[in-house]
């Protein structure tokens, strides 16, 4: 048995995939969805997700299949008083398909058992209120086939929370519903385990079910198992008994899976198994012992494990020709435990020369010169993991992330919107998007990002990112398509209405929102009395903050919201005709920039060195403003 994955046989695979695709048309509906299922769990074999994906998605077509998710109100264990939602599948055929002949499929053979959960609390399957409802249409073996690979690309996601734990269960629930096929039961109890292994109140019964199929595939019955044998993922019997050595080393049941371990012969899991039972030396020895039988590239990498020793690595790469990239992969990790990563780069390299469909080793390439800052080797071997394996979203976001340093901003936002695709609810992954649209000038996408934020984190302020927005609106710039920026207006007023509702105190924020909503403006009397209100509540909590007149930041800030101020409240009383409300308007102004200018005066008289050149002429500007006001409401 291989010890890894061969470039070669996956060569020769594709080479046979591309011949049967080409001819698929020629045969028999059943023959291609039996084809479509192999070809699948080949392309899984090789982490090919998205090929994978779309074979089992045509042949669920050819099937005329139709599955998806609902839910219905039910009980799901003894002691419910009142019915609640539950996971269900709804399932149905087109009646344009031909149905499968269900004798062509059904084992004459004794099935696998289903071993029950017999739980004091939990039942053995839901108990819906309209049970008539959550009748499923009689399936073939072939359809259940179909299923077992909808579970299939549902498995590999890298998300693992429990909507998706309910949704694995729920397929295999129809599956073992209707027991018909061997390959079919054997596979569906098997993954049910692998789900199961993972809950305190079912890996009782995990453990039981792995027992009870090694029990079946080992029995002697000269009966025919193997119909749908090729279209599911019958695993030999000694992984079987691997499956359930794991579990039971996973409980705590070393010395049991260290014995099921050692008759398979299976050495890599007897060095863990020492591990675990703290016997490092004990692992040794059983390596050497084997070495002494004929050593092997592979004994060898285990032995290095084992010791540690750097010299094993290299006496498995002489070995087998400079050909194990087992060798430079394990030589590479022990340097990268070491901290010594411009040397392990190197091995890992080696390795990926050798056999280059190890996503693990470019992950961790890509991460190594991360850290290294080698923003173009990192970005690489992030292309080269996702190629593989797409559905990784922290590994999307690191490709963004080399991007943004080398500065192409286009593709790091594409990278961004694959790990916001898969990682719907990460606010920083949002936050990061947020940053590169704003750059690029996508408005669309920075305020839908925005409002996702919001509503994953709630309080979350941006000034920067908020300040760009605001001027290419009042600006009018054009946005990455060429298409003037007005045109994000209401949006952003809805965004900015949302922030300042979660966000109330802040005055840079209150003056943005004033900004914007002059942005375009004719000025009108209602816009003029919305940017009073706004730039009121912006200049009472700027100058709430202790000791603003202190910081030549806030100071800044502060005047230039006071003239502001100002002048948003002449323009409005230039708009109205009644002069007891236009001495009413500027005498709120007045108050207001009085107060910032008499507090500053004061400030100043404290000085033994003058204000910035910068902070004076805005003062000079707030005088002026102030003694515009002063005449205007002298003249009312």
């Amino acid at each position: 048995m291989l010890d890894e994955k061969s470039v070669i046989l996956h060569n020769l695979a594709v080479t046979n995939i591309d011949f049967l695709m080409k001819n698929i048309e020629s045969l028999e509906q059943n023959e291609k969805v039996e084809v479509l299922l192999l070809i699948g769990y080949i392309h899984k074999i090789y982490f090919e997700y998205v090929k994978e994906k779309a074979c089992f998605e045509r042949a669920e077509a050819e099937c005329g299949l139709l599955s998806s998710f609902t839910g219905q109100l039910g009980k799901r264990t003894y002691f419910q008083q009142s019915d609640i939602t539950q996971m269900t599948m709804c399932i149905s055929k087109l009646k344009h398909h031909k149905s499968t002949p269900k004798s062509e499929y059904v084992s004459d053979c004794r099935l696998p058992v289903n071993v029950m959960l017999n739980d004091d609390t939990r039942m053995e399957k839901k108990k819906l209120l309209d049970e008539k409802h959550g009748e499923l249409p009689r399936l073939n073996p072939l359809d259940q086939a179909v299923l077992l690979g909808l579970y299939a690309k549902l498995e590999h996601l890298h998300f693992k929370d429990d909507i998706l734990h309910e949704e694995l269960l729920t397929v295999l629930d129809v599956v073992l519903d209707q027991p018909q096929n061997f390959c079919v039961q054997l596979c569906a109890l098997m993954l049910r385990s692998n789900v199961e292994r993972h809950k305190t109140r079912t890996v009782e019964r995990s453990m039981m079910q792995l027992e009870e199929l090694v029990k079946c595939v080992s029995a002697s019955d000269k009966v025919d198992k193997t119909p749908l044998f090729f279209c599911t993922p019958v695993p030999p019997r000694w992984e079987l008994e691997r499956q359930l050595a794991n579990l039971l080393a996973e409980l705590g049941c070393l010395s049991s899976a260290l014995e099921i371990y050692q008759r398979l012969e299976m050495w890599e899991d007897v060095v863990n198994c020492y591990k675990g039972l703290e016997l490092r030396h004990k692992g040794e020895e059983v390596v050497r012992q084997q070495i002494a039988k004929g050593e092997t590239p592979h004994l060898w990498c285990l032995l290095g494990e084992c010791t540690d020793d750097v010299s094993c690595f290299e006496k498995a790469w002489e070995l087998s020709g400079q050909r194990s990239s087992r060798a430079q992969r394990n030589w590479g990790m022990l340097l990268y435990s070491q901290k010594k990563f411009e040397e392990a780069v190197v091995h890992f390299k080696l390795s990926l020369e050798v056999n280059s469909l190890q996503a693990p080793v470019w992950l961790r390439l890509a991460y190594i010169t991360l850290e290294l800052e080698s923003w173009e080797e990192s970005a690489a071997a992030y292309r080269h993991y996702c190629l593989i394996d797409s559905d990784n979203f922290e590994a999307w976001n690191n490709l963004a992330k080399c991007y943004v340093k080398l500065g192409q901003k286009a593709r790091a936002c594409k990278a961004f919107q694959e790990a916001t695709r898969l990682n719907y609810e990460n606010w920083k992954v949002w936050d990061n998007y947020m940053a590169v649209t704003t750059d690029l000038g996508a408005f669309d996408e920075v305020i839908f990002a925005y409002n996702r934020v919001l509503d994953l984190r709630g309080k979350h302020v941006d000034i920067e990112i908020l300040k760009v927005l605001v001027q290419a609106i009042d600006e009018n710039l054009e946005d990455n398509s060429g298409n003037p920026s007005i045109k994000y207006k209401s949006q952003a007023l809805k965004l900015f209405g949302h922030l300042t509702a979660q966000v109330p105190s802040n005055g840079q924020l209150w003056l943005l929102y004033c900004k914007l909503v002059l942005a375009g403006s004719d000025k009108n009397l209602d816009d003029l009395e919305k940017a009073a209100q706004l730039i009121q509540k912006s200049n009472r909590y700027s100058i709430q903050q202790i000791n603003w007149e202190r910081d030549s930041k806030t100071l800044k800030e502060v005047l230039e919201i006071a003239i502001i101020l100002g002048k948003v409240h002449l323009d409005w009383a230039e708009c109205l005709d009644i002069k007891a409300r236009i001495s009413q308007i500027l005498g709120t102004a007045k108050l207001a920039l009085k107060s910032t200018d008499s507090k500053l005066e004061q400030y100043k008289t404290s000085l033994i060195t003058p204000l910035p050149n910068e902070i004076e002429e805005l003062h000079l500007k707030l005088k002026e403003i102030l003694s515009a006001i002063v005449t205007k409401s002298t003249a009312t």
